[in-house]
């Protein structure tokens, strides 16, 4: 399994808090693997990051729930699923996303701006 990053400053996207690099267990076609995912420290929260799979939602059993609906926001120079950078409270709906891999950001204005091209 590919290994996260540990200079990445993830947000939850529920809690807009920084998530924190842990090893889990992943449940995945009948197997359990350890690997390294960023992990939401609010009590109960389930989301979890890591630059092969973008966000995801766990079990505490480490089971992956794919029903839930989840960001997925790719980068437009490598393709790899970003993470939200940054928020400001003052403008509720401004999201700051950046790529793990090549360090691109985008905001949610330019990304609803390509979607309207």
């Amino acid at each position: 399994m590919v290994e996260a990053r540990e200079n990445l400053h993830v947000l939850c996207y529920e809690h807009h808090t920084e998530m924190k690099l842990s090893r889990i267990l992943i449940k995945l076609e009948k197997k359990f693997w350890q690997t390294a995912a960023y992990v939401c420290e609010e009590p109960g929260c389930l989301v979890r990051y890591n630059s092969w799979r973008g966000y995801f939602i766990t079990t505490q059993e480490g089971t992956s729930l794919e029903s839930e609906i989840i960001p997925r926001v790719s980068c437009p120079k490598d393709r790899r699923l970003m993470y939200l950078a940054a928020i400001r409270p003052e403008q509720r709906s401004y999201r700051l996303w950046r790529c793990p891999g090549c360090n691109l950001s985008r905001t949610n204005e330019e990304l609803s701006r390509a979607t309207e091209a």
